[in-house]
């Protein structure tokens, strides 16, 4: 019994320190561009924290004066640019968060991994895949995540 348990203790440590060995480090100079949710975000993270994510046209809540409002349009681009705004929609022409041909996906860029998926953080800021699929960024004291719709305070 107790040779079963020496022989486990340095596999199970190899477990726990595979995610630790295994990430990269986020690329140092410039904006760090990757995807999320199966490249249904395509987001960049700018290095003065600044996040922004191209997406499919999705509806859209703000968190203002501690209510939610509910935006009467679609947004194809979400940012986090100010530290005196809320996450908000981008207004940006074109795809301007995406690499062409696509941005590689989080989990080849990651800095982070927990028990839902990988995260980056550069610059301040820090992108995640979460449960089910579930999106998120926070920087400069906002967030915003997507579940079904895109949530942003």
């Amino acid at each position: 019994m107790k040779r079963r348990i020496k022989a486990a203790v340095p596999a199970c440590a190899a477990g726990a320190l595979a995610p630790l060995l295994f990430t990269t480090a986020a690329q140092a100079d410039g904006p760090v561009y990757f995807s999320m949710n199966s490249g249904s975000f395509q987001c960049a993270i700018s290095p003065d924290g600044s996040v922004g994510c191209d997406t499919s046209a999705k509806m859209m809540s703000m968190k203002i004066g501690g209510g939610n409002l509910m935006l009467p349009f679609r947004v194809s681009q979400v940012v986090i640019d100010v530290p005196w705004a809320p996450a908000h929609p981008g207004f940006a022409a074109g795809a301007v968060y995406t690499r062409s041909g696509g941005n590689p996906d989080i989990s080849t860029l990651a800095t982070g991994h927990d028990m839902w998926g990988p995260s980056i953080t550069y610059a301040g800021a820090t992108c995640a895949e979460g449960f089910h699929g579930s999106v998120s960024c926070q920087s400069k004291g906002h967030s915003w995540s997507y579940y079904e719709m895109i949530t942003a305070s």
